[in-house]
C-alpha cells in the first residue's frame, strides 16, 4: 500500500513540473502533465498497473467533468439543442467518411477505421473552454456556440464508443443495444431535468439556509457518485451520471462555491494525476521507428476533424468566418478518444504501434489547439492572461 502511494506521489510531482513548465512556454498545463506521464511510465514500467493510481486517476475524471459542467450556461444552449444535435450527427458523418477514404489508402481494415473514428471525434471540453476563457470570447456567439456543441459532442462520443466497441467485439453492428442505451441517456436527462433539479436545488438551498456551505464539497461528491452508479448500473457510462449532476449544480446559486472549491482540490492533486496516467502507456520506441507515419496521420486526422466540424456550419447557414471559429473550437481532442483507443487495442483492432502513435497524434492536436483557437479568434493569449483566466475557471 505504501509503496502504491509512494508511486502517486511521484506521478504528482511529476505531473506538476511537467505543467508549470509547459504554462511557463504558453501552452495548457495538461499537455505537460500528459508528457511527463509519458516519460515517468517509461522509466517505470509497472506505474500503470497501481491499483492506488488508477482509483486517484478516476477521480480526477470526476473532478474534471464537474468543474467543466459548472462552468456552462445551459439557457441558451437549451433553446437550440435541435441544432446543435444535428450539426454534431452531420459532423460524425462527414468524419466518418473522410477518415475512411484516408485510412482506406493506407490499407486499413474496417474495425481499425471505427475504432479511430470514435476516438477522435470528441472534443475536449476542458481544453477548449480554458482557451476561449484566456482568449476572453466565453460571452461571444462563437463562445457559447463551442460549449454548446461540446455537451451535445459528449453525448455522442459515448454512444459511438459503446457501438464501435460493439461492432469490434461482435463483427457486427447490433442496432438493438444502441438503441436501448439512447433511449436510456434521454430518458434519464429527461427524468432529472425535471424531477432531479428541484430536488438538487432543495439540498443547495438547504445547506446555505442552514449555513453550510462547508459541506457543500461533500455533498457534490455524494451526488456525483450516487448518479455515477445509477447509470453504470443501467448500462451507461458512469461518466454520465457524473456530468447530469455537474449540469444540475451548475443551475443552483451556488454553483461558483463549488467549482471553486473543487478546482482547488481537484486541479492541486486528482486531475494532475489523472492527465498524467493517460500518458503512461505510450512507447518512444514505436515513436521514433514511425515518424513519417505519424506526421500523416496527425495532418490527415486535424484536416479531417477541422473539415468535419466547419463544413456543417457553413452549410446551417453560419459565415465562414463564425464556422472556422467554432470548428477550430472543436479542434481539441476529448480524454475519451484515449479510453477508446484502450479499448481497440485491448480487442485486437490496433497494434502497440499504432497506438503509440495515435496518443502522440492526441497530444500534438491538443498542444496546437489552443493556437489555431487563437489564430481564428484573431488575439493573442498572454501567458498572464491565460493564468488569471484558468485560475478563475478552476
Amino acid at each position: 500500500m505504501i509503496v502504491e502511494l509512494w508511486d502517486v506521489a511521484l506521478l504528482l510531482l511529476a505531473a506538476k513540473i511537467g505543467g508549470t513548465l509547459l504554462s511557463r512556454l504558453g501552452q495548457p498545463g495538461l499537455i505537460g502533465e500528459l508528457l511527463a506521464g509519458a516519460v515517468v511510465g517509461t522509466l517505470i514500467l509497472d506505474l500503470q498497473k497501481s491499483t492506488t493510481v488508477n482509483v486517484v486517476a478516476q477521480l480526477g475524471i470526476i473532478f474534471l467533468i464537474l468543474l467543466t459542467m459548472l462552468q456552462i450556461d445551459l439557457h441558451e444552449i437549451e433553446q437550440e439543442m435541435e441544432r446543435l444535435v444535428f450539426l454534431q450527427v452531420a459532423s460524425a458523418l462527414a468524419i466518418f467518411v473522410l477518415l475512411y477514404g484516408f485510412f482506406s489508402l493506407l490499407g486499413w481494415s474496417v474495425d481499425p477505421i471505427l475504432t479511430v473514428a470514435a476516438a477522435i471525434f470528441g472534443s475536449s471540453t476542458a481544453i477548449s473552454t480554458k482557451t476561449i476563457a484566456s482568449l476572453g470570447v466565453i460571452a461571444s456567439k462563437e463562445g457559447q456556440a463551442i460549449l454548446g456543441l461540446q455537451i451535445v459532442n459528449g453525448v455522442m462520443e459515448i454512444l459511438m464508443i459503446s457501438a464501435v466497441a460493439n461492432m469490434i467485439r461482435h463483427h457486427a453492428l447490433d442496432v438493438a443495444p444502441i438503441l436501448s442505451l439512447a433511449l436510456m441517456i434521454i430518458g434519464t436527462l429527461a427524468v432529472m431535468s425535471r424531477f432531479g433539479s428541484r430536488f438538487v436545488t432543495w439540498l443547495v438551498s438547504t445547506a446555505r439556509v442552514l449555513r453550510m456551505e462547508e459541506v457543500l464539497l461533500a455533498l457534490t461528491l455524494l451526488l456525483a457518485f450516487s448518479m455515477a452508479a445509477i447509470t453504470e448500473m443501467v448500462g451507461m457510462t458512469s461518466y454520465y451520471g457524473v456530468m447530469l449532476i455537474g449540469i444540475l449544480l451548475s443551475r443552483t446559486e451556488s454553483a461558483h462555491r463549488i467549482a471553486c472549491t473543487l478546482g482547488q482540490l481537484g486541479e492541486s492533486f486528482f486531475i494532475p494525476v489523472f492527465f498524467a496516467t493517460l500518458g503512461l502507456g505510450v512507447s518512444f520506441a514505436s515513436i521514433t521507428g514511425n515518424l513519417p507515419l505519424l506526421l500523416l496521420m496527425f495532418s490527415g486526422i486535424t484536416l479531417i476533424r477541422f473539415v468535419g466540424f466547419t463544413f456543417p456550419l457553413i452549410l446551417q447557414g453560419n459565415t465562414p468566418g463564425e464556422a472556422i471559429k467554432i470548428g477550430a473550437g472543436m479542434l481539441t481532442m476529448s480524454e475519451y478518444g484515449l479510453l477508446m483507443l484502450g479499448i481497440g487495442l485491448s480487442l485486437g483492432a490496433l497494434d502497440q504501434d499504432i497506438y503509440s502513435i495515435l496518443v502522440v497524434v492526441f497530444l500534438l492536436v491538443n498542444i496546437l489547439a489552443p493556437v489555431f483557437m487563437s489564430l481564428a479568434f484573431g488575439a493573442r493569449i498572454s501567458r498572464r492572461q491565460r493564468s488569471r483566466s484558468i485560475d478563475k475557471f478552476a
